[in-house]
C-alpha cells in the first residue's frame, strides 16, 4: 500500500506523490532543528514536498485553507510515525 496525501479543492481531488525516504529525511531534519516545535512546522516542508510534481502546483499548496494545510501536516506526521515504528520482518 502506498501512502499518500490529498485534499479536495472546487471539483478536483489532488493525490500526492507516495511518502517515500525524502520525506522521512525532510521531517527528520525539521524535527531536529530547535526552531520547530510540533508536527505542524515540522511537517510544513514534506507536504510541499510530497505534492511536487503534481498536479498540485505550488501556488495551490500555498492557497490551502489553514485547516487544510494543518490537516495534510497532521496525515503526513502520522506517515512519519507509523513508519519509524514498523518493523520488517
Amino acid at each position: 500500500m502506498q501512502n499518500t496525501l490529498s485534499f479536495k479543492m472546487g471539483d478536483t481531488k489532488y493525490v500526492s506523490k507516495p511518502f517515500d525516504f525524502e520525506t522521512m529525511c525532510i521531517i527528520n531534519d525539521a524535527h531536529s532543528a530547535d526552531d520547530k516545535k510540533g508536527p505542524l512546522s515540522i511537517c510544513r516542508e514534506a507536504v510541499g514536498y510530497m505534492f511536487e510534481g503534481t498536479n498540485a502546483t505550488e501556488d495551490i499548496i500555498n492557497g490551502l485553507s489553514p485547516q487544510t494545510h494543518a490537516l495534510l501536516c497532521l496525515d503526513v506526521w502520522k506517515l512519519y510515525i507509523e513508519a519509524l515504528s514498523s518493523k520488517k520482518e
